[in-house]
């Protein structure tokens, strides 16, 4: 097919051969490729076609408009890794077969993209996040490696180690930083599915990474049938044995992890509501959209977990700008009137049950579980900065530190805050990778989500930032982000965040659909 002579995406620019993707200068535009006469002569350099566009001038934003496709195969190494995430990864450190059996997977998808080389967008989001995956596993690595006895017998925390090995005659060994090199190994080791989830999702699509999404939420759905089943009594219909026997496990084996899952997902499936609006019928997906968010807020109720109640106003509230925010209010405002008054009413009725009633009554016990033992670990930390006592140690190390008042019947496995638990294991030097983490998160979201509002990709990214900040925030009280299963979520919600690709109108996570970036994009110029 020929085109025009002073067309901007043909065969020929100005007298010369040119590819449809290639840059050059002073070629003229015309208003409608290549039909009708050039209004303009125009430098095509990255800056001067985003400043004639009107597009935004940063770097990322040029790269997504080059275009990229998922691989089928990727997906489906991305895809077959989460699916054993989920399935597999909500377990304790009681079932080690099942996380052995992600961290393989893990391996081989590592392995996968590796071997075919890095053939995703890159961006500075990317690159940062890379640098600190780098970091933490050489923070690991450095933990494990054997030091001289002049160095690690001033490291502070280890009086009574070195007490024991000079009683028998071993005080001249070498030995790490870490006081169980095995468990800081383990938990290099738990660190391999979601860097791989992570590398796996920023090779995908945005289409890709939606069906991503669907498989996350699928997953809660399920998990929120099986708290309703066991809410019943059928404690049979459980995933893991666990020492806790209680209501409301779903796939995980601990109540909170389970909420988190829960509360992350409710802004998901609204995300994926409102995408799947241009493909189906409206009432009808309006409809579905709202029972699996009532299902999912329900469940979160029968977990009696007071950090997923805490958190699920905040999950809720961050459906409405996902969902449109005040222009679909203004636009539909009677459901809106409808639906806050039966949310009322819910409410109030949800308030009068014996289960909420249970749960709310223990945020004001003072002395249960956690509260109890904090002040034990905040001294192990004093004793053990700046350096810590090694990833996978919290155990051993807490058991040293362990008052009369916080022994149980059961031993504590983590310090059920995981900022803490960070500080106690890898000091100051993990601390300050969590506020790297933290300042890269911050300044991502804002470059993705400042002056978007009205872009299609505005909802998904607005997701993806409230979904790890809610884990940020059940890891306050808790170790979410230490299951496989969380872990790689987590890990699917950054590489979303970073990946430099753009949504379309067209991105479809219920069908195949056209590319969410086409590889020789056409648009009206005017100037």
């Amino acid at each position: 097919m020929g085109m025009k002579r002073g067309s901007l995406w043909g065969k020929r620019i100005g007298g010369r051969r040119c590819h449809p993707e290639t840059r050059m200068r002073d070629a003229p535009l015309t208003d409608d490729h290549g039909r009708g006469k050039v209004t303009a002569s125009y430098t095509t350099r990255h800056d001067d076609v985003t400043a004639a566009t009107g597009q935004p001038t940063h770097r990322d934003d040029v790269i997504a408009k080059t275009g990229y496709t998922t691989r089928r195969s990727d997906f489906i190494v991305a895809a077959g890794l989460l699916c054993l995430a989920l399935l597999l990864g909500g377990g304790s450190p009681i079932s080690p077969i099942q996380r052995m059996i992600v961290e393989i997977a893990g391996v081989f998808a590592l392995g996968w993209f590796f071997a075919r080389g890095w053939h995703a967008p890159r961006s500075r989001a990317i690159t940062t996040g890379l640098v600190l995956i780098g970091a933490l596993v050489v923070l690991i690595v450095v933990q494990v490696i054997p030091l001289p006895p002049g160095i690690w017998r001033t490291l502070p925390g280890r009086e009574m180690v070195i007490s024991v090995l000079d009683v028998v005659g071993a005080g001249s060994t070498w030995l790490p930083l870490s006081l169980d090199p095995t468990a800081t190994r383990e938990a290099g080791y738990f660190l391999i599915p979601p860097i791989a989830m992570f590398v796996a999702t920023l090779h995908l699509d945005r289409d890709a990474q939606l069906k991503l999404i669907l498989l996350i939420v699928a997953a809660a759905v399920v998990s929120a049938v099986l708290v309703m089943i066991q809410a019943q009594g059928a404690m049979w219909l459980t995933l893991y044995d666990a020492p806790h026997a209680t209501k409301g496990k779903g796939i995980f084996a601990n109540k909170n992890h389970n909420a988190a899952l829960l509360v992350v997902a409710i802004p998901l499936a609204a995300m994926l509501g409102r995408s799947a609006l241009r493909f189906a019928q409206q009432s009808t997906q309006r409809a579905v959209t709202g029972i699996v968010i009532a299902i999912l807020a329900l469940a979160v109720l029968g977990c009696l977990s007071r950090a997923g109640i805490a958190l699920l106003p905040i999950a809720l509230l961050a459906c409405v700008p996902v969902l449109g925010g005040y222009a679909l209010v203004k636009r539909h405002w009677k459901i809106a009137v409808g639906a806050a008054a039966a949310l009322v009413v819910a409410a109030i009725l949800i308030a009068q049950s014996s289960i909420v009633k249970e749960t709310l009554d223990r945020f004001g016990a003072s002395q249960e579980g956690r509260y109890v033992f904090w002040p034990d670990v905040i001294a192990a930390i004093r004793q053990f900065m700046p350096w810590g006592s090694g990833f996978g140690t919290f155990v051993p190390v807490f058991r040293m530190s362990e008052t009369l008042n916080a022994v149980h019947q059961t031993y504590t496995n983590h310090a059920h805050a995981d900022f803490m638990e960070i500080a106690l294991e890898a000091g100051v030097p993990g601390l300050l990778l969590v506020v790297a983490f933290l300042v890269w998160f911050g300044g991502t979201a804002w470059s993705r989500l400042r002056g978007r509002i009205d872009a299609p990709d505005f909802s998904p990214m607005l997701t993806a930032a409230t979904g790890i900040l809610l884990l940020l925030a059940a890891s306050i009280v808790d170790y979410p982000l230490r299951t496989l299963l969380l872990a790689c979520v987590f890990a699917v919600l950054a590489a979303i965040l970073a990946s430099p690709l753009r949504f379309s109108a067209t991105s479809n996570p219920f069908g195949t659909g056209r590319d969410t970036v086409p590889r020789h994009p056409r648009r009206k110029v005017r100037l």
